[in-house]
């Protein structure tokens, strides 16, 4: 009776061993990922199209956008992201387990902003997904793309001395090369965000601070703030961070 429990045990072991190893398998040996994204006829596209790429680039100068870009920690967020006007895209996405995602295709300019045209399916789910259009920002001699939907997140970066970073590692694609780059005053956004740019500390005052909530692992609570007659932050308060 004793072995049959140290069988037992043992095969219990091996099985919770198993399942931690698959379940933290780079996502292209998973099943249920899309093959096609890292099929052999999807990774000979993406080679030729990085070679015409960096061709293209080549051959540029001062372009406003089109390059090699770069945003993660160095550990599990790692996305790049190169692109040129007549050759596509191409965009990986590698952390500490390899090969997480990747995705070509072509690009679209339009009203001042880069839409990406997937040939794979684009998820935007964990470490997968890029986003599908960006607003080319230019400060100075660096070059930043921000999602057209992450504009407001990209000031608040500003606001909390985030931006502009000193290496490589940052929450937003910046053109290699550009980390080392110095700039001064501030990135000229479109009208309708420039507002979020703070060129001073708000001063405010806690008025008062409602029960709070538990949500995930984080704690919320309301806070109401009296700021005064800002005018500046009252019209652009939506999605601005406040860091107390």
């Amino acid at each position: 009776m004793r072995r049959y429990r140290i069988w037992f045990f043992s095969l219990l072991f091996l099985a919770g061993v198993f399942w931690f190893a698959f379940a933290n398998l780079p996502i292209q040996f998973a099943a249920v990922r899309d093959w096609r994204k890292f099929s052999t006829k999807s990774k000979t596209a993406m080679l030729t199209k990085r070679v015409f790429i960096e061709r293209e680039l080549g051959s540029l100068k001062m372009h406003p956008w089109a390059g090699d870009y770069y945003y993660g920690d160095g550990l599990g967020v790692n996305v790049d992201l190169a692109l040129a006007p007549n050759s596509g895209f191409v965009f990986t996405w590698n952390g500490c387990l390899g090969l997480y995602d990747q995705n070509y295709g072509d690009v679209a300019e339009s009203g001042g902003k880069i839409r990406l045209l997937f040939r794979l399916p684009n998820e935007g789910e964990g470490f997968e997904g890029i986003a599908p259009e960006f607003l080319p920002i230019i400060w100075g001699e660096r070059h930043y793309l921000i999602p057209a939907d992450g504009v407001v997140k990209f000031a608040n970066a500003i606001n909390a001395g985030f931006e502009p970073r000193g290496s490589n590692s940052g929450q937003f694609l910046l053109k290699r090369g550009d980390a080392s780059k110095q700039v001064s005053g501030y990135p000229s956004l479109p009208s309708e965000y420039s507002e979020y740019l703070l060129r001073s500390p708000i001063k405010a005052e806690v008025s008062s601070v409602k029960e709070g909530h538990a949500k995930d692992s984080d704690r919320i609570s309301i806070v109401l703030l009296n700021v005064g007659m800002l005018r500046s932050f009252k019209s652009a308060s939506i999605g601005l961070t406040l860091m107390l």
